[in-house]
């Protein structure tokens, strides 16, 4: 389930969420496979690796990008912390910036206006410019079109510092998202999950929550 628009991002970040690709060598190409007629097939994808991207057995299986929350993929806290690239450090997050930073998204969310039915997600810079927004009906998908642009660019895992900015509650997988694309700040306008805390405090990441109403609560 899904927004359409921006594809080849949104494929390109979940597949990194997953592990499948690390750098921008792995990803060779993404695009629509045809029907019989030969037009493209707007909800079916080929993905095409290096052949240095092996999966393990553990990553051969079937599954699909949703927008819901739960543990997506086979990933856990322990098995991420020994596959993570470096972390790019924040100093503690100020609140102007991160209010700001949520009013510039905001001003981004075409769809949201239209429909107020759709999450965003930005990466904010230190001097308070939106390198990038994304839209989708779940929030997760608008975080792997972001970070999955930085992917096709040739720009990930980052390293200049960015705060990944989210229009809803913080969970476990935004934050394995963020830490494997080298994301060191993540903020939302909702509250984190207990393990969205634990996975931020272990991997160095800074966060914040509730930023709303003049200010924003540090939660790691």
């Amino acid at each position: 389930m899904r927004t359409p628009g921006r594809e080849r991002d949104l494929i390109a970040g979940f597949l990194a969420s997953e592990g499948v690709l690390e750098r921008p060598e792995d990803l060779l190409a993404v695009e629509p496979c045809r029907d019989p007629s030969g037009r493209p097939e707007p909800n079916v994808w080929m993905v095409s690796v290096a052949d240095s991207v092996v999966l393990e057995d553990g990553q051969r299986r079937a599954g699909y990008v949703g927008s819901s929350c739960g543990l997506c993929g086979a990933r856990t806290l322990d098995a991420l912390d020994r596959a993570l690239p470096p972390i790019v450090p924040w100093s503690p997050l100020a609140a102007p910036l991160l209010l700001e930073g949520f009013v510039r998204l905001r001003d981004r969310q075409d769809l949201f206006r239209h429909t107020a039915g759709a999450h965003g997600a930005g990466l904010l810079a230190p001097d308070g410019s939106l390198a990038d927004v994304a839209e989708d009906v779940g929030r997760h998908n608008a975080v792997d079109k972001v970070l999955g642009a930085r992917l096709r660019e040739g720009r990930y895992p980052l390293e200049d510092p960015f705060i990944l900015l989210v229009s809803g509650r913080l969970s476990f997988e935004i934050v394995q998202k963020a830490a494997l694309g080298g994301v060191g700040a993540v903020a939302g306008v909702g509250a984190p999950t207990s393990l969205a805390v634990e996975a931020a405090e272990r991997f160095g990441i800074r966060l914040s929550g509730w930023v709303r109403d003049g200010g924003a609560s540090a939660y790691a």
